[in-house]
């Protein structure tokens, strides 16, 4: 690169820098040549620094900008039982030894590029607390899981997790676990946790995941400079043409927070006319927010983005990492159609968007660029925790909601809400995560009224009838 443009590189926002690096090494013909990228991630030859992923340099710069905390990701768990603390310590140690992505730190380089560099050995962060004296156990529990959730995790001093043992007695334990998003997603949190067991039972493997998060990341740098990351940009700018970006709030970003339901005496059958029609309750849910979204906004052309794995490759599901992206489903609600040919239209459409989802969201819109959705939509089906300890009851600690908006958006601010449900024993629950300066709580209730609105007329209407709030 010449002198000139790495000075006119240097004069753009940080938050633009990695993202035109990108596109002038495609420009200038830099980038790795079709045959030297692989089809997925594979070990990289000696182990050494990567570029940092385009959702890790988001977070490392809205850390730095606005919520030193945005990166910290909490939950807690309670163990009852004969723990040993000890050999708790160790195998969390083990799993840090495991995963490079527990082992990586940030570091600037004067361009203004990030790179990602894991430490050779771990270096576990955990605090002792003995509250056993404490009167009030619950509060002080709370105050500790929440304070986790608020304390930020510095990515350029390596600390990429922390932990703290409570004892509340010599037989009940609270562990409360915090890490940093950019290295850790919902998914890894079941892996931690069985590698976790593994290792306090003395099964753990000794050798480390055939993939590693940093290995991935090498390979999508390159892959976006290839010709099949070039394909799946210029797919997606076809697939959303004549969209337009969505308003960001004219206000201050302010997150707010509200648990949400649907009545299973509503889903349930709603779920079952929808399979009947070979849509799964994911299509059924989606299709219903398509027609709130329609209804609210007088616009009958819907794109809802939603969260996904990214793990397609092989390798990749026993890895820790921030692999999620979100990938945009646009939905035709035109033409007053029944639910069963809406089903059709939006059974086609997740099929098309999953097919080309492995694309980063960051890559699509640009560093700091609005997506033409303001709703993101999820469904969730978790498994039990995955944490088998000998003679220890395990359950879950209520906490914090997660804070998801940054993560799965480049721009918060035009984002109204991110619903999150989790499906167990057929009942439909969770969290939304809102935009205040966008949506109040009866906004966000009114969101949740109208999909059940829709699912039950779904079931109750004749075959053929539109379905409409």
């Amino acid at each position: 690169m010449s002198s000139a443009a790495q000075r006119a590189l240097d004069r753009l926002p940080a938050h633009k820098r990695e993202l035109a690096r990108l596109l002038t090494a495609r420009a200038v013909g830099t980038a790795p040549d079709a045959a030297a990228t692989p089809d997925g991630p594979v070990p990289r030859a000696g182990g050494g620094p990567v570029p940092a992923t385009l959702t890790q340099a988001r977070l490392w710069r809205y850390a730095r900008s606005s919520d030193p905390a945005v990166g910290t990701g909490s939950h807690a768990i309670r163990l009852r039982g004969p723990l040993d603390a000890a050999r708790l310590r160790d195998a969390l140690t083990t799993v840090l030894r495991r995963h490079e992505a527990l082992r990586t730190h940030l570091t600037e380089r004067p361009d203004g590029s990030l790179m990602q560099v894991v430490a050779a050995e771990p270096e576990l962060s955990l605090r002792e607390l003995d509250l056993t004296g404490v009167v009030d156990q619950a509060a002080e529990v709370a105050r500790q899981v929440t304070d986790s959730a608020l304390t930020p995790l510095d990515l350029a001093a390596g600390q990429s997790s922390a932990f703290r043992l409570l004892r509340l007695a010599d037989d009940h334990h609270v562990l409360v676990l915090a890490a940093h998003l950019a290295v850790f997603d919902g998914w890894s949190s079941g892996v931690f946790l069985a590698d976790l067991a593994a290792a306090y039972r003395g099964v753990a493997a000794t050798e480390q995941p055939t993939v590693q998060f940093p290995d991935f990341a090498d390979w999508q740098h390159q892959w976006l400079l290839g010709p099949e990351g070039q394909r799946e940009v210029a797919y997606w700018h076809k697939e959303l043409a004549g969209l337009r970006p969505a308003e960001a709030a004219s206000e201050r970003f302010v997150r707010g927070h509200l648990p949400v339901g649907l009545d299973v005496q509503v889903t349930r059958p709603a779920f079952a006319a929808s399979a009947a029609h070979g849509a799964t309750p994911f299509m059924a849910l989606l299709a219903a927010l398509a027609v709130v979204l329609a209804h609210r906004t007088g616009n009958e052309d819907i794109v809802i983005g939603t969260p996904t794995a990214g793990r397609a490759a092989p390798g990749l599901e026993t890895a820790i990492g921030q692999f999620t992206t979100v990938v945009p489903i646009r939905v035709d609600c035109s033409g007053g159609p029944s639910f069963a040919e809406l089903l059709r239209r939006t059974r086609i459409a997740v099929a098309r968007s999953l097919a080309h989802g492995s694309l980063p969201v960051d890559a699509l819109f640009g560093a700091g660029g609005v997506p033409p959705y303001s709703v993101l939509f999820a469904l969730h089906n978790y498994p039990s925790i995955p944490l088998d300890l000998p003679a220890i009851d395990v359950e879950q600690v209520p906490g914090p909601p997660a804070r998801h908006l940054e993560l799965y958006s480049p721009a918060p601010d035009a984002t109204l809400a991110c619903i999150g449900l989790v499906e167990r024993d057929g009942r439909i629950t969770g969290t939304a995560e809102f935009n205040r300066a966008m949506a109040s709580p009866t906004d966000v209730r009114a969101l949740m009224a109208g999909i059940e609105k829709v699912l039950y007329r779904a079931a109750s209407l004749p075959s053929g009838a539109p379905v409409a709030l």
